[in-house]
């Protein structure tokens, strides 16, 4: 387990700086490139325990389908998303969130050693993880699909809403009362 040390708690650590880049970034595109780093960091670390598959599907799924989901809904909010700047609620929930998994990484650590690691790395080869991802989560996999259908349409349902209506002119408004003249 000491070999392993070293990178897990680098892995862990770029994954906090990541997840709170993803809360504390002004720019929703910033949020979601930090977004984009945690779920890297986070397969790495499913590699490095030896969970191959969470480790594809994560990547595949997550640091693909999902990141390019959230940056084609950003593009569509109306502002460019600069409402979504974080605010002092925003940075205090960040700071107690972090503080609670620190706490409770802690409280792992004390509690006992950590389990041993697999010797055998897990299987990465294109086969391997074709044959598990078409065989036995084929289901899940699928599922997906309508998934982020259903997400996009809801982006476009949500930026149409927030779209600027089309400016006609305006009828000339008239400030003293009109007479009726009348011609003989």
């Amino acid at each position: 387990m000491g070999n392993l040390f070293v990178p897990l708690a680098l892995g862990c650590l770029v994954a906090i700086a990541s997840a709170l880049g993803v809360i504390l970034a002004r720019r929703p595109v910033y949020a979601a490139i930090f977004l984009l780093v945690h779920s890297l960091s986070l397969a790495a670390l499913f590699a490095l325990l030896s969970a191959a598959i969470v480790a594809v599907g994560q990547i595949i799924i997550y640091s693909g389908a999902i990141v390019v989901l959230f940056l084609f809904v950003v593009t569509l909010l109306p502002t460019g998303g600069r409402e979504l700047a974080p605010k002092g609620g925003r940075v205090t929930a960040a700071i107690v969130t972090a503080a609670g998994i620190l706490v409770a990484l802690a409280a792992a650590l004390s509690a006992g050693a950590l389990p041993q690691a697999p010797t055998v790395p897990g299987d990465l080869t294109v086969q391997a993880v074709g044959q598990t991802l078409f065989s036995t989560v084929i289901v899940a996999f699928e599922l997906t699909a309508p998934l982020l259908l259903v997400a996009i349409v809801g982006a476009v349902v949500i930026w149409r809403r927030h779209e600027p209506r089309p400016r006609t002119a305006q009828p000339a408004k008239v400030t003293e009362p009109r007479t009726l003249v009348m011609h003989r």
